[in-house]
């Protein structure tokens, strides 16, 4: 019944006349000819379209009798029909969540899949309140609803909108087309693995998948970091942090105790238990090396520095929630997004550790040209300097040793002061 491309975002009735795709099956007829609404219709199992800027919704209005399967395909045709998927689910009953069982979704879920993407397995179900967005990665994404059996007392509620966005009006993602972001280069066959380099001649991003929206259930990224480019006689370091609590919400970081709070929380280590999503942070560019962080939420992200030019970041989402969003301010969740920065120091300093695991410094004398112009100069003290903790991030139960190395007939000496 469809006329053409250019009209996939209209439904025809019989008389010939066209009204939305989204009125089909609304439980009002739109068409004069009532053919909108033929008897046992079902939102279910089509592919919806729309134009940019449009909010359509959707609703399965009866409580389904389980066994129950409903797909709804979302597409973004391209120019005037949109590039990305917006999801807004305004209301989610769907079975019931138990979070930290083998099963978290025993009795029914959600899951959604991607077009082009690897498919994660993850599922959410139980009960959310307000809405929670979805922003695709892709210009298709399938919603399934699965219902497995139906308990007494247990009510399902599945309400949503859904717009079509272009690609250039996704700011908060990419970024302005003057100044776009850097999000890396995916690595073929994953969901959000992607490769970053050379990061101090752009501005890169760590972003969650799918942001700033809810991010996939059941996901790991690996985000590879790598700076190649550096100066002569300098050292280089990556640095990723995130100052503002807006652009740094994970699951774990949605408590009623964060509600109260008089200071930032931070929650990393021992708090990261069980299927909690969480970001791990390694000294290098595998998960062999030293793992200098494991967070998960908090109000920002103190700034985690490697050691040298390369860092891997990983994030790791469990396979079960309900859609969340913060209980204060009533917004939905939005994911995460973290700056990188490259420091350089100088090759030659201290402020930094020259092996990997091990945390040692050797503090020298000066030379003998250096010693001779101090004493014609009428200083006989030699090297002077101020000691400081290394520049990057050091793996729990560090132990750093400065080893002083005197010249012949001298005395090294250090004072100790807390600044």
């Amino acid at each position: 019944m469809w006329r053409s491309a250019a009209l996939a975002a209209l439904f025809a009735c019989r008389s010939g006349a066209c009204v939305r795709l989204d009125a089909y099956c609304d439980g009002e007829a739109q068409c004069a000819d009532g053919s909108d609404e033929p008897a046992h219709c079902t939102v279910c199992n089509r592919t919806y379209y729309g134009r940019v800027g449009v909010a359509y919704a959707l609703a399965v209005r009866s409580a389904p009798r389980a066994p129950f399967l409903c797909h709804l395909t979302f597409t973004a045709g391209g120019a005037a029909h949109g590039d990305l998927v917006q999801l807004a689910f305004d209301e989610f009953r769907v079975g019931r969540y138990e979070p930290g069982a083998l099963d978290g979704c025993p009795d029914g879920y959600m899951q959604l899949s991607e077009l082009g993407r690897p498919f994660t397995g993850g599922s959410w179900c139980g009960e959310a309140d307000g809405a929670a967005l979805y922003y695709s990665e892709t210009a298709t994404v399938t919603v399934s609803v699965k219902l497995f059996r139906a308990r007494l007392g247990e009510s399902f509620g599945f309400r949503l909108r859904y717009k079509f966005l272009a690609q250039r009006d996704a700011v908060v993602r990419f970024g302005a087309m003057e100044a776009p972001l850097e999000r890396g280069a995916v690595s073929p066959g994953t969901y959000c693995t992607r490769t970053y380099e050379e990061c101090h001649r752009k501005p890169c991003r760590l972003q969650s998948p799918n942001y700033p929206g809810m991010y996939p259930r059941n996901v790991t990224c690996y985000w590879s970091l790598r700076q190649k480019d550096i100066p002569t006689c300098k050292h280089a370091m990556i640095s990723v942090r995130q100052e503002y609590s807006h652009k740094m919400q994970i699951k774990r970081s949605i408590s009623m105790a964060s509600l109260n709070k008089t200071g930032r929380v931070v929650r990393a280590w021992r708090e990261c238990t069980g299927e909690r999503d969480r970001l791990i942070f390694y000294d290098g560019a595998s998960t062999d090396d030293p793992v200098l962080v494991e967070y998960c939420g908090g109000d920002w992200l103190p700034r985690v520095t490697s050691r040298g030019p390369e860092m891997l970041v990983a994030f790791h989402s469990s396979p079960f929630s309900a859609p969340l969003r913060p209980p204060a301010p009533a917004a939905p969740l939005r994911g995460f997004e973290l700056d990188v920065d490259v420091v350089f120091a100088d090759s030659d300093s201290l402020d930094y550790a020259r092996e990997a695991r091990r945390c040692e410094f050797h503090v020298k004398a000066s030379s003998s040209e250096e010693e001779t112009n101090s004493t014609a100069a009428g200083s006989g003290r030699g090297r002077r300097g101020k000691l400081r903790a290394p520049a990057h991030t050091l793996p729990p139960n560090t132990t750093c040793t400065w080893t002083f190395h005197g010249r012949p007939g001298t005395l090294p000496a250090a004072v100790i002061r807390r600044v």
